[in-house]
């Protein structure tokens, strides 16, 4: 058996091969090691490892320390670091190209660098559009690290212009407008976790806190969703008569507070517990009820009313008007 890049029609796992191999082939000598920072499977690595010692590309010198034979090596060289050869689009059979799959199967049908592709929509000489959203998802770690790239970042790579950074970009501003619009009037809010999936994407990576509050409803329906605070949260810069005047005028029942930590660290400080307490009083005044309060941070949130916080300020405010 050979590893023929040619007879390989499954685009994905031609991608796969092609990381390991072309690892392997960095080093004339290695090890399995060696090869795992790739980040494909430790078995595929040792298949295609125990591939190339069957038909005699490599020889075994120790335990787990092989070598290319020479030769060999350059006809791989010549076979898999050659991607236009390997990865272009055309080759595929029209139901695998991924605009096709895209419109016949769906969305999640098709791997990450297969839905890039298909925006970026051509590729260079030398890389096919699936080649580059490959080299781009291993070079910025991810969609995430692609969107949050420095445009500057994206220009330096090799088959990206202008245009296809500009499409990137759009792509990153309609995601964060279509994550604004989820929350809307009439949108029920069920959990904290509905809250943490609706505003993580828009609010991880600001620079200056935010605070924001939810006017909800009786049956927990959002009325309106406004920014009202910015900048570091404080006594001073939080003012619950303001928000007790607009839940007011918006007929709420229930209110939600957001606010976001730049630091990535969601625990709140001394500070966001007083303002918390200071709110739930407010709304205890006025009758309103504060549901909770969410701080969101890097990948994960602390909520008030799970941590049970809520409760314990509600109850103090009964026992001091008692």
């Amino acid at each position: 058996m050979r590893l023929n890049p040619l007879k390989i029609k499954d685009v994905e796992r031609l991608q796969r091969y092609e990381r390991i191999i072309n690892d392997i082939l960095k080093k004339r000598e290695f090890s399995r090691a060696d090869i795992w920072p790739c980040g494909e499977s430790k078995g595929l690595i040792g298949r295609i490892i125990n591939v190339l010692l069957s038909e005699g590309a490599i020889i075994e010198r120790g335990k787990d320390h092989y070598k290319w034979i020479d030769k060999k090596r350059e006809e791989y060289k010549k076979q898999w670091q050659r991607p236009i050869s390997v990865h272009q689009i055309k080759r595929l059979s029209r139901e695998q190209r991924p605009r096709e799959k895209l419109l016949k199967y769906g969305s999640s049908k098709l791997t990450t660098a297969e839905l890039l592709a298909i925006f970026l929509r051509t590729g260079t000489k030398g890389k096919s559009a699936l080649h580059l959203a490959t080299e781009l998802l291993n070079r910025f770690g991810g969609v995430r690290g692609i969107f949050e790239a420095e445009i500057k970042d994206l220009l330096k790579v090799e088959g990206l212009g202008e245009a296809k950074v500009a499409q990137i970009k759009a792509v990153y501003g309609l995601a964060e407008q279509y994550l604004k619009e989820k929350v809307k009037r009439g949108k029920i809010i069920k959990s904290s976790k509905d809250i943490y999936d609706y505003l993580y994407f828009t609010m991880r990576d600001l620079k200056k806190e935010v605070f924001k509050v939810f006017f909800l409803d009786g049956k927990n329906e959002v009325i309106k969703v406004e920014d009202l605070f910015e900048g570091t949260l404080n006594q001073s810069s939080v003012y619950p008569r303001e928000i007790i005047k607009s839940a007011i005028k918006y007929n709420a029942v229930g209110l939600i507070f957001v606010h976001n930590h730049p630091s990535g660290n969601p625990e709140p400080s001394l500070s966001d517990r007083k303002i918390t307490k200071e709110l739930v009083f407010a709304g205890n005044l006025m009758q309103i009820k504060v549901l909770d309060h969410i701080i969101i941070g890097e990948n994960r949130y602390f909520s008030f009313a799970d941590e049970g916080l809520i409760e314990e300020y509600n109850l103090k405010y009964l026992s001091k008007m008692g």
